[in-house]
């Protein structure tokens, strides 16, 4: 018994206490006689809980109002915004002009769309111009490519082999699965300054 008294910690006496169904005198002079090296913090335990509530059904004052009010607005500017997917609105048509523009095939815009890329992977100046298209940062378009929430679009043709795991692949992977001729993806994978 002595092994199970040293094993014993303070945190593991007050929460004992604090589950008793009758925190009373006679339930704490119990606790007192068997654990006494917890004796203060027992008593601040018994104490707290003994306490009686009280409700303050006085109204707030238009200073304490406007001050929580104020101190609420603080917290909120702190959080950060929610992100937007900017590709969730994106149409067939929209999708295909921006494939143009960054020239390359709509697959290379569906692969972003689904994830697959790492954002990592791709220039900045592709990643810059891609994201004035979306009207996004591009600070935000490499954190939305990060998540993977995007559910692969529903396609409809039969495949010839099982379904990947959609893990992300770099961009010029992308590329050359696109079939982009090297000179075209040299040209799309330079980094710039």
């Amino acid at each position: 018994m002595n092994e199970d008294k040293q094993k014993t910690t303070l945190e593991d006496v007050l929460d004992a206490f604090a589950m008793e169904g009758d925190p009373s005198r006679a339930t704490l002079e119990w606790y007192l006689s068997i654990y006494p090296e917890f004796a203060p913090d027992l008593i601040d335990l018994s104490r707290e809980m003994m306490r009686p509530e009280t409700v303050d059904d006085m109204p707030l004052s238009t200073n304490d109002a406007t001050r929580i009010d104020d101190g609420w607005k603080a917290f909120i500017a702190t959080q950060p915004a929610a992100l937007t997917d900017p590709f969730a609105a994106l149409t067939p048509m929209r999708s295909k002009e921006i494939a143009k523009e960054l020239g390359v095939p709509r697959q290379v815009i569906t692969a972003f769309r689904e994830r697959r890329v790492q954002p990592l992977s791709v220039p900045k100046p592709f990643l810059v111009r891609f994201a004035a298209f979306l009207n996004q940062a591009v600070d935000e378009l490499i954190l939305v490519l990060s998540t993977r929430s995007a559910q692969p679009l529903a396609r409809s043709y039969m495949a010839d082999g099982k379904p990947g795991n959609n893990e992300q692949v770099t961009f010029e992977q992308i590329l050359i699965d696109s079939g982009i001729p090297d000179a075209d993806r040299a040209r799309l994978l330079a980094k710039g300054e």
